[in-house]
């Protein structure tokens, strides 16, 4: 079953030039897949009663047109049906704009994690009953390809992790590893129109306290952005812009 629900864009979802940023836009998406999974019980509010979280994996978005400030725009989200040796599920998206015109397609990828240990949770066929599943894919191929890593750096910063970046979950909103990404990007990328197509894989949580390394590299006309610890061991997401 589709869930669908019109959104105003407003002053947080906008860029210099007073269109909808990739931020702005998978902002709305998680609003929309958080109010979609409250209806079926298995919301934020839920997540203490319930001892149940999903946790995001990938994002995929590919924007056709970016509609401005004070416009509106409709959301439509479908939870993916799942195979059943499958651990993880999928979450589609369109957005249209005023004119019903599909302005941007998404797709997500997640996981039902234990709020207490962490530890993924084996997927209920009866749980993925409630979300009434569609078929659907919005991409050419169902699954998310993987990112390539790069081969050599251009660029690096660090970056503190502020008490304003955790979420309820207790780690670093999935929302913020774009702002980190982009701290990263050179100016004369940052300062042009943004990238149409956004990747992001996310591999391991950050926490409060912790500091993390943004890498930039230019390859095949794609922007990458690894986000690592601070000794580089770990990589904890990556991210893919272009054009």
């Amino acid at each position: 079953m589709k869930f669908e629900k019109e959104y105003q864009i407003g002053a947080r979802e906008i860029g210099a030039k007073n269109e909808i940023t990739n931020y702005g836009i998978l902002a709305l998406l998680e609003d929309i897949a958080c109010l979609h999974s409250d209806t079926v019980g298995f919301g934020i509010k839920d997540i203490e009663i319930k001892n149940r979280a999903w946790i995001l994996l990938d994002w995929k978005l590919q924007v056709f047109n970016r509609p401005a400030f004070g416009e509106k725009v409709c959301i439509k989200t479908w939870a993916r049906t799942i195979k059943k040796s499958q651990p993880y599920t999928y979450r589609d998206f369109k957005v249209f704009d005023r004119n019903e015109n599909l302005v941007a397609i998404a797709t997500s990828k997640w996981v039902l994690v234990d709020a207490e240990k962490g530890k993924i949770v084996k997927l209920d066929l009866d749980l993925m009953d409630l979300y009434k599943t569609e078929a659907e894919h919005v991409f050419e191929t169902e699954d998310i390809e993987k990112i390539i890593l790069p081969e050599q750096i251009n660029k690096e910063i660090e970056i503190k992790v502020r008490r304003s970046d955790i979420d309820v979950n207790k780690h670093v909103n999935n929302l913020n590893y774009i702002k980190y990404a982009y701290e990263v990007l050179p100016e004369e990328i940052y300062n042009k129109d943004e990238c149409n197509n956004l990747r992001i894989t996310y591999r391991h949580q950050i926490k409060l306290g912790n500091t993390v390394k943004c890498c930039y590299s230019f390859e095949n006309d794609r922007n990458k952005i690894e986000i690592k610890s601070e000794d580089g061991k770990t990589i904890h997401s990556i991210i893919e812009l272009y054009d």
